[in-house]
């Protein structure tokens, strides 16, 4: 029968916390993609389709929304990116190198959910919407059409880590400081004799 009451030695718990940080990252990208999703839907402005003669048209100057909607899609792909590749960086400094696929795979997961969430919350497909009438307007789905806006989310997800990684060069480097690379200059810094 396992002791319980004996306490976990030091290995065991250094262990464990790159794992508990692992799993609050993993957390933190499908929280990123839910109010990525929610934030992309409150302030897109999709197109409007009019009412007319039975059916429905997309005029040209309602075009723009279906272009307006995927840039508001990669803003706030930049913008949750980066906080996230910063804050990945930052719980798993451990990581080194292996970071960086990381926060692409994650940053690229945040951005279908995101997606995900904004087209299933977001309005219905306006063929969809019955009983249009002439003038109405019905919002168009939102929708990314292409894979670039896709892309966008897991390269400034690798900004963050590039600037969280060289914030953490510049703490370790002010002046004053006697930080790693001293002691390698003092060793190779020729003595006076004399």
């Amino acid at each position: 029968m396992p002791d319980l009451s004996a306490t976990p030695t030091t290995s065991d718990t250094r262990s464990t916390v790159p794992v508990r940080r692992l799993a609050i990252v993993l957390l933190g990208t499908l929280l990123t993609g839910l109010v990525g999703g929610l934030v992309w839907l409150w302030l897109a402005q999709p197109a409007e389709w009019e009412g007319r003669d039975g059916g429905l048209v997309l005029t040209e100057a309602a075009a723009r929304g279906q272009f307006s909607v995927v840039v508001v899609f990669v803003l706030v792909g930049v913008i949750a990116s980066v906080v996230s590749g910063w804050v990945t960086a930052r719980l798993l400094p451990d990581l080194g190198w292996l970071a960086v696929p990381l926060v692409a795979v994650l940053s690229a997961v945040a951005a279908v959910v995101a997606w995900r969430v904004g087209v299933e919350l977001g309005p219905p497909d306006p063929s969809t919407v019955a009983g249009v009438a002439d003038g109405d307007r019905v919002p168009a789905r939102l929708a990314v059409d292409n894979v670039a806006p896709f892309l966008v989310w897991p390269i400034f997800g690798l900004v963050g880590v590039i600037g969280a990684t060289w914030s953490d060069g510049r703490r370790d480097a002010r002046p004053g400081d006697r930080g790693a690379g001293a002691e390698v200059s003092e060793r190779f810094e020729p003595r006076q004799h004399g």
